[in-house]
């Protein structure tokens, strides 16, 4: 009991300093996973439509799991089709055949097992979901022939990546060539061409708003650099922080914008209430 009960002198500064110097150090914050891009991200409006489409909810944590994993997965697939239809009645995906599209309901469509019993009436007796407005018409889509659509913008999709893919190599190219001391210690050509067109674009007097082609592709790349550009303080890549100081400006109009419409609308709930 008196060793239980024996109280430990307080460690003493050394020790103390010692178990400081101990701690692991913090490695870099920068983000080093691929940066993905999707059109479904693009704005609120376009990723609530995906939600509403495909049924996705967040209001319990079993839904918001599989939500989750539904977008994850067509963000990792962005050929996959984004929206798969459902019969309404034996509420199956409809992935061949054709499918029959309700004239009068937004979102209903039925299978072809399902479709003359359901709009006939025949299966009445199965259930709620097999009873339609009888005075409802359908129009009768081929599923196959939206596949083949479906492939032929996956064709541009794939096209689309390819000059992503192009385009990351030319801001890899900027990117060196703006923090390069460039010949002799530097042989690459492409490292040279685009130290001369950072020459250009500085000393034009054409100018990119006068129609000089060359200034305003050189400034397109600029422009999607700033939209990433990590660098702290100044970047040594020209227009790069005059870009990044008016994108920042108008994230804040943006805000502001959006902070004014949020009050308007509590204004407007509240008054209502009231």
């Amino acid at each position: 009991n008196e060793e239980k009960n024996k109280i430990e002198p307080p460690a003493t500064s050394d020790e103390v300093r010692s178990t400081r110097t101990s701690t692991p150090s913090i490695g870099s914050t920068v983000e080093q996973d691929e940066q993905f891009e999707s059109e479904m991200f693009e704005n609120r409006q376009l990723f609530l439509n995906y939600c509403q489409t495909n049924h996705c909810q967040f209001d319990e944590i079993r839904r918001a799991k599989h939500s989750t994993m539904m977008v994850l997965y067509q963000l990792h697939n962005p050929t996959a089709p984004k929206f798969v239809q459902q019969c309404g009645a034996c509420e199956h995906d409809i992935a061949s055949g054709s499918r029959y599209h309700c004239n009068v309901c937004p979102n209903f469509d039925l299978c072809q097992e399902c479709y003359r019993p359901v709009s006939s009436g025949a299966w009445s007796s199965r259930g709620s979901r097999f009873v339609h407005d009888m005075s409802h018409t359908f129009s009768r889509i081929n599923v196959e022939a939206s596949v083949n659509g479906a492939r032929a913008r996956n064709k541009s999709n794939s096209s689309k990546e390819e000059r992503t893919k192009a385009l990351n190599g030319y801001l890899e190219v900027l990117s060196h060539a703006a923090n390069c001391d460039g010949p002799p210690a530097c042989r690459l050509n492409n490292c040279v061409k685009m130290k001369q067109l950072f020459v250009h674009v500085r000393t034009c007097e054409v100018t990119h708003s006068l129609g000089c082609k060359i200034c305003a592709r050189l400034l397109s790349l600029i422009i999607v650099h700033a939209r990433s550009c990590a660098v702290r303080g100044s970047c040594s890549l020209p227009y790069c922080d005059k870009i990044r100081e008016r994108n920042e400006r108008l994230r804040r109009q943006q805000l502001f914008m959006d902070d004014r419409r949020r009050q308007a609308q509590n204004a407007f709930y509240q008054a209502g209430e009231e």
